[in-house]
């Protein structure tokens, strides 16, 4: 027999709006049955709550629990960890687990016990394992009893994800998220990606041929279920233009007519020869919505950052995606250790001239991850990077005045990128067009209230129109 293993993810302490399929996990499952372990299961504590929240039916997470593993007990539970809030839900799992099933051995990985091990080693059991990186092959060996280190594989090795709630996901608005290269070229110091060794952080992509394989089979599961196919790639850097492109022929040639989106470096867009047309063909092959990490209009911030780009070039890379009906949605830290009220301010109303200002860029302050070179800043109690005494005020009392708003803001925007792929694919036309107006009011009220607190808090000097 097979060893039995329960792959986990955790409930995340706080609200967590962002809800999606735990990829990595789904991930690990398909690798381990792909190598003979077919007596994996991949159970998501945060499904459970999201749809006991909606009132819909259905057993309970322990009751799912009980029926997988009464009969025949796990060998290994896994838990993957994103963040530290995650960690109080996983000793909880871990402490009923151990008393249900004693001989039972607990393993703990993802991107906290990456990044933050021996904090990780502090707060769980003694006995947990903990594996760094890459988790396919070593949590492979572990469950055939052998160890060793994290050993990265090539993108072109990765099994397709084991999607046992697919269907249940889609039902909640989900799009499909995909993983179609790994690592980031980027070396930001905001990020926690650059301190990581060198095999983990090195930007490899996969063949696309393999990445539209998992689309097409996924489609047809969705597409069975009368569910639309909206996918999301979650890659860091999906990758140079030609790449996408390349990604957008081998659908078109397989006929998958599917609704994607995905994030990209800004430098991969500017200076692109032929931009708008080719922009164009990608919107016609499926292409609804692109996320680019714009971060700062302030050069000597970019330049801190080590996130350098022409700010010169950027309205024309916006209304390329404009011109192309591609819904663009960026990146953007306002609040951080450098920045000062009056500089608020002038990239306010920059953002708001190109038509980039959201409500979420006026709120949105730089953490300080563990690892990342804006550690040495300090941050305050939250996590983010402390700032002056006057930018520290005027944040709190803004974000305190706009957190209705901001709830508003957060329902519909995380609501839009499923509705944009749905309307491209000719669902939900009018719930797409009602979510991108509700947006863009509450963006232009959120400005406004902005730019009033800022000039009410700086009336002593020369501000300009």
């Amino acid at each position: 027999m097979t060893p039995k293993l329960l792959l986990i993810r955790p409930l995340c302490a706080g609200d967590e709006p962002d809800f999606a399929e735990p990829l990595g996990l789904e991930r690990l499952a398909g690798y381990l049955r792909a190598a003979g372990m077919d007596a994996v299961e991949v159970l998501d504590r945060r499904l459970y709550q999201r749809e006991r929240r909606l009132g819909l039916g259905g057993p309970s997470f322990w009751q799912d629990v009980a029926a997988l593993c009464d009969g025949e007990p796990p060998d290994l539970v896994c838990l993957s960890l994103m963040t530290e809030a995650d960690v109080a839900d996983a000793l909880r799992v871990m402490s009923r687990m151990h008393a249900r099933y004693p001989q039972a051995r607990f393993q703990a990985g993802g991107v906290y016990v990456t990044t933050q091990p021996e904090r990780a080693a502090a707060l769980l059991p003694r006995d947990t394992i903990l594996q760094r990186g890459e988790g396919e092959a070593a949590l492979l060996a572990l469950a055939k009893g052998a160890s060793g280190p994290s050993v990265p594989l090539g993108p072109d090795d990765w099994a397709v994800a084991h999607r046992p709630q697919l269907l249940r996901y889609a039902r909640l608005g989900c799009a499909v998220n995909l993983q179609t290269s790994r690592g980031c070229p980027g070396s930001c110091t905001f990020c926690a990606t650059p301190s990581l060794p060198g095999e983990l952080r090195r930007w490899t992509a996969r063949r696309e041929s393999l990445v539209v394989d998992e689309i097409q089979g996924v489609a047809r599961r969705l597409e069975e279920a009368g569910l639309p196919p909206v996918f999301n790639f979650v890659d860091d850097h999906v990758g140079p233009l030609a790449r996408l492109e390349h990604l957008a022929d081998e659908l078109d040639a397989r006929d998958l007519r599917v609704a994607f989106s995905c994030e990209m470096r800004l430098a991969a867009l500017i200076g692109q020869p032929r931009l708008r047309e080719r922009l164009a063909r990608l919107r016609a092959r499926g292409l609804t919505r692109l996320f680019v990490g714009v971060e700062s209009l302030n050069p000597r911030t970019l330049a801190r950052w080590r996130k350098p780009y022409d700010v010169a070039a950027l309205p024309e890379v916006v209304g390329a995606l404009r011109a192309a009906g591609i819904s663009l949605q960026t990146g953007y830290i306002l609040w951080h250790a450098g920045q000062t009220l009056e500089g608020a301010l002038g990239e306010a109303r920059a953002l708001h001239d190109l038509g980039l200002y959201t409500h979420q860029a006026s709120v949105s302050r730089l953490i300080v991850f563990a690892g990342c070179a804006e550690a040495h800043d300090g941050a305050t109690a939250e996590g983010y990077q402390a700032m002056g005494p006057a930018e520290e005020d005027f944040y709190q009392r803004f974000v305190a005045r706009t957190a209705g708003l901001r709830a508003r803001w957060t329902q519909a925007a995380l609501r839009l990128p499923y509705a944009a792929g749905c309307a491209a694919l000719g669902v939900g036309e009018a719930d797409h067009a009602a979510l991108t107006a509700e947006l863009a009011g509450l963006n232009e009220a959120s400005y406004r209230l902005l730019e009033e607190a800022l000039r009410a808090a700086l009336p002593h000097r020369s501000l300009g129109a």
